[in-house]
């Protein structure tokens, strides 16, 4: 929540202070947050603080992490829009995407690593990397080019009609994302009968094949295929409904697997989409503001997500899967009807 309403202020806050330094304020919030978080935690382990009071440290420490760290995101993405042509926006936004799905692949596996000697290890190489990344981000990122600015300043909001065909699928895409995150391991290991530590490292395994996925989506296809923004999110989204499908009907791990596969390459195709399409919707002079209306979207998934997948599978364990890939496919008809009817949105 606090990214969601953090992340468009910070969008307007790099069209007004440049690009280059609100991206290393977002680097340097990272590494103010998790440090906090991570004192909280080895606190906690320690029995210096009682659970309930750790537990509001942490809370406090991921709040203060998400008002900063939200800085990066749309101060990144306005970057890539000052740097790239309407011919290359979907190119360039989809390396971004890309090093996500990086993060995604290599984290995962190296705080596993990690985790096992000890607890608080993955936490404190997190904060020790993004510190390292501003200080290069500070001696090696240019400044990007000088922009035209707007009296009044960038008047872009989430309702725009001019972002609105975007931003809505952007939403259904990444509370999708949400919705197997949180619910896809107790899925697995219903179906599959396992105990719980080995539940969750077949979600694991279907998590990193999400993220490949995604990472070659997003690394050769959209950088090799030239498509326009609207037919990446046409190709993705209906992938993310058939990924979602196949976790409901299907009970084997060899499907879960290709299921989190399809899915990647959908959230890869409709990502790149999604995001160039919303910076081609407004001005030069707007990007910032639109690119954090852009960042928040993962954040507003992320709110209805994980409140969606777990009480619906409590009801029956397809549920969440089925509701999720009805709501896209039916965002994917609309994106469709509205681009070839013309009608405005």
């Amino acid at each position: 929540m606090v990214f969601f309403v953090a992340s468009p202020l910070w969008g307007r806050a790099s069209d007004r202070f440049g690009r280059r330094r609100v991206f290393i304020t977002g680097q340097v919030g990272y590494v103010i947050g998790g440090s906090l978080f991570a004192a909280s935690f080895a606190l906690a382990l320690q029995g210096w603080l009682t659970p309930l009071i750790a537990w509001f440290a942490m809370i406090f420490a991921r709040m203060t992490q998400a008002t900063l760290m939200s800085a990066s995101a749309p101060a990144a993405g306005a970057y890539i829009a000052d740097i790239t042509s309407a011919h290359d926006r979907a190119r360039g936004l989809a390396r971004i995407g890309a090093a996500n799905n990086l993060g995604s692949i290599a984290g995962p596996a190296v705080g596993g690593a990690l985790a096992a000697a000890s607890l608080l290890a993955p936490f404190v190489l997190a904060v020790v990397s993004v510190a390292i990344a501003a200080m290069l981000s500070w001696r090696y990122l240019p400044a990007a080019p000088p922009r035209a600015t707007v009296a009044g300043g960038p008047k872009v909001a989430l309702t725009d009609s001019r972002v609105l065909r975007w931003i809505v699928p952007g939403i259904a895409m990444f509370m999708g994302a949400a919705v197997v995150q949180q619910t896809l391991s107790f899925r697995i290991q219903d179906a599959l009968a396992l105990p719980a530590s080995q539940a969750a490292g077949a979600f694991g395994t279907t998590m990193m094949a999400a993220a490949i996925a995604g990472l070659l989506a997003q690394t050769v296809i959209v950088q090799r295929v030239l498509l326009p923004p609207i037919t990446w999110l046409l190709i993705g989204l209906p992938l993310i409904a058939i990924a979602l499908v196949m976790m409901a009907l299907l009970d084997q791990f060899a499907a879960f697997v290709v299921a989190n596969a399809l899915m990647g390459f959908g959230m890869g195709f409709a990502g790149a989409g999604f995001s160039a399409g919303a910076s081609l919707a407004v001005t030069a002079e707007e990007q910032g503001a639109v690119a954090g209306i852009s960042a928040s979207c993962s954040a507003a998934g992320w709110i209805v997500g994980p409140l969606l997948g777990p009480g619906l599978y409590q009801i029956a364990a397809p549920l969440p899967f089925v509701v999720s890939a009805l709501l896209i496919a039916g965002v994917a008809l609309w994106a469709w009807i509205t681009r070839s009817s013309g009608a405005p949105v």
